[in-house]
This record gives C-alpha cells, structure tokens and sequence, in this order.
C-alpha cells in the first residue's frame, strides 16, 4: 500500500484519477480508506491553547492526588470483594438502632473532634461530642423536621477549652495572645418555616456564659493580664435573653455538572438581654452573601461577603460575643477569631478547578485558588482600605453526593503560612 502511494506521488498521478481509468487497475478497500481518511482529516490543533495554560498548575498540583485517588479505589475494590454480609450488617444494624457519627470541629480551636447522635425515638434526640483538645458539647432536646417546617427545643452544653484572645482590632501581635476557656448552657426554642426560595428562623434562649482558664499551657491565660487590659467578660459571669430573628434567600441550583450557580443570601439580627445582675445589652446584625458563576463544566468562581455590626449599652458587648475574623470565618490564612472588634466586613473568593470525577458521577475532587481579605473595627464608617487583611492560597476539597466531606488548603498572610483541614465548609 505504501509502495503504491509512493509511485504515485512519483509520477504525479493522481488517486482519484487513477479510479477513472480501467488501464491504471483497480484500488483495493483499504487503500481508497487511506486515501479517503487523507481527505477528512481535521486540521492539526495546536499544541496548547489558554485553558491549557491556566489549567497546567492545577495538573501539577494534582498529579499526587490523582495518584491517590486510583490506589484508593483498588483498596476500596480490594475491600468490597472480601467484606462479608455479616460484618456489612453489624454496621447496618447499628445504623437503624439510630446511631450517627460525626467527625470535625466542634468549636474554635477544638482540633478533631468525634461525636454521636441518637434519634432512634424522634422526635427526641441526645448527641455528645469531645474533641482532642479537651472541647465538649452535649444536646438534648426535641426536633420535629417536617418538609415546610421545623420546630426544635434544645438544651446545650459547650466547652471551648483552648480558644485564644489577640486583643482589639486588626494591628495586634500574634505573640500577644492569651488563651482561656469558654463555658457556655443554652436553652433554646426555635422555629423554621421553609418556603419556595426563602427561609424565615426565628427563636428565644436563655444563655449562660462563664470565662474560666484554658488547658493549654503554652499560653499564659487572659486572667493574667493587667486589670486594666482585661476585656468585659473575663471577670464576670454573663446571662442573657436571647431573640433571634434570621431570612435566607437562596436562588441557587445544581447544574447536571456538579456546578452550583446563583446566589444565596442571609439576613440576620439577635437581641441580647442581660438578666440576673448582668448590666450588658447589645444587639447584633450580620450578613452572610454567596455567589456562583460556572465558567465551564469544570472550572467555577465563587465569591463570599460577610458583615457584622454589634451595638451595646451598659458594660456592652462581652469579647467572646464579638465580631471576629479568621478561618472560615473571612480570612482563611488567619486562625478563627485572630481580629476582633464590635463590627466585621470581609470578602472571600474561589476559583475552583474540577481535577478527578468518579466513573458512576457521585462525586468529585476540586482543586481551587483563593483570595481573602477583611477587617474589623470599632465602627463600619471607620474602616480604611490600609486596614484590611489579606490572605492566599491553594487547597482541594472532595464533594460527595453534593456535600463536602473534605477539604484542606494552604494559606498565607500576615502572620505567615497555615494548614488547615476541615470535614466540611461553608463557602
């Protein structure tokens, strides 16, 4: 066949001429396919294009974890033909008895953290959680979740052993901070009430908060620092009546893709009534905004906006009640709580880069770039653009029947790199 093209490229005899007269002999089947696939063939596509380009770093990052995902799916299928229907109904069982684990944070530098919930007899329900570091929580209550409806009446126990203090606003040292404990009981009563597109909460507690010391002792404790410096809250033991009033507006859906596009917001304003000797009042009003843009079915950008103003009367508001900036919480190369202040305004982006699709389409792994910057101050008004803190980075996050399940990144600020790894997220 070779042969015969090269002759007749030799004596420029044309192919398809050479069908045309009964002298030249007839082409075999497979030599009019190479000539006809000779005719067709699509012009040549560059080597790279833009998307090529900006996609390449996301591919280099990847690359272990592509390599991990395939070894995880021979342990799982390595797994799955030796597992017994004996031992997978011990789990099941265990399930049905109405037993749920759950793994994560459970409060602001609780570290990992194990917990379990009960709701065999709904709508009663009991759950206890203890993390590493000492942090607890334990609930108890009643939840009657209905499809347009909820109403939940709870009792909650919680222990933050080892979360930390900086000071006010956002030019404090990282090397000044104190750690304490916080020990807060909450009863509660609230209502959902769920309509196309819009979510109306509402509810009243009772709050009882007490500062004592932290279990970290690398840190001196918050009740160590001059009188003077000590914030309102440390000495005294809080009470409060609590109203909350809160409405989301969610105009967003799932594309087939696993893109989520729209706009999600929520508006929200608690009132704090200090009772039982407790000479603080305040009232708090915060913002939460969320935007999805799909660039492509794999490439997406996503923005945040957060704003919080608090406002009190008599001693004010208590430091563990206000505004913060950190983590998840606006700025993601800062730990939670790091800025403190009566009013917050930050901003979160994302560009997200899907890396690895599962085969039957139930999940996913996205690798993603963000850009964060926010601040706080006594007063919105008082805000300056020198004032906002920026903060950088790369991470991946896995998503599973459309909820992360997890998530660690990489980021980078003023106080210089952090890692951090989470069971679920937010943004």
């Amino acid at each position: 066949m070779v042969t015969l093209l090269a002759l007749g490229t030799l004596f420029q005899v044309s192919p398809l001429q050479a069908q045309d007269g009964a002298d030249n002999g007839a082409v075999s089947p497979d030599s009019a396919e190479v000539i006809r696939t000779s005719f067709e063939r699509p012009p040549s596509k560059p080597p790279f294009d833009a998307a090529d380009v900006v996609a390449l770093p996301f591919r280099i990052v990847a690359f272990p974890l592509r390599l991990l995902a395939r070894a995880n799916a021979k342990l799982v299928a390595f797994a799955v033909e030796r597992f017994q229907p004996r031992e997978y109904s011990l789990f099941q069982r265990i399930a049905d008895e109405g037993f749920r684990p759950a793994f994560g944070s459970i409060g602001q530098r609780s570290s990992f953290a194990a917990g379990l919930r009960f709701d065999r007899w709904s709508p009663f329900f009991i759950e206890g959680a203890f993390s590493i570091r000492g942090s607890q929580r334990y609930i108890v209550g009643l939840d009657f979740n209905r499809p347009s409806h909820r109403v939940e009446g709870s009792y909650l126990f919680q222990r933050d052993a080892q979360p930390h203090f900086w000071g006010f606003g956002t030019d404090t040292d990282q090397d000044d901070r104190v750690a304490y404990r916080w020990d807060r009981q909450v009863a509660s009563l609230i209502g959902t009430l769920r309509l196309p597109r819009l979510t109306l909460v509402s509810g009243v507690g009772y709050q009882d908060n007490l500062v004592g010391r932290s279990s970290d002792s690398r840190r001196d404790d918050i009740q160590d620092l001059p009188a003077e410096e000590q914030p309102y809250g440390v000495n005294e033991r809080t009470k409060y009546f609590v109203f909350n009033l809160t409405s989301s507006f969610d105009r967003t859906h799932n594309r087939a893709d696993f893109q989520t596009r729209g706009i999600f917001l929520q508006v929200g304003s608690s009132l704090y009534l200090g009772t039982d000797g407790t000479d603080s009042d305040f009232i708090r009003i915060a913002g939460d905004m969320f935007g999805y843009v799909p660039i492509n079915i794999r490439q997406q950008f996503a923005i945040r906006g957060l704003v919080e103003i608090n406002r009190g009367w008599g001693e004010g508001v208590p430091f563990t009640h206000l505004a913060n900036l950190g983590d998840e919480h606006g700025s993601r190369a800062y730990p939670e709580g790091r800025f403190r202040d009566r009013d917050m305004l930050a901003v979160m982006t994302e560009w997200r880069y899907e890396v690895w699709r599962e085969l039957h389409e139930r999940g996913r792994v996205e690798s993603f770039l963000f850009l964060d910057t926010g601040t706080v101050d006594r007063h919105l008004r008082d805000i300056r653009l020198s004032r906002f803190r920026w903060s950088g980075g790369f991470g991946f996050r896995v998503v599973w029947s459309g909820q992360v399940r997890w998530l660690a990144y990489l980021g980078f600020g003023g106080d210089g790199a952090r890692f951090d790894a989470n069971f679920s997220w937010a943004f």
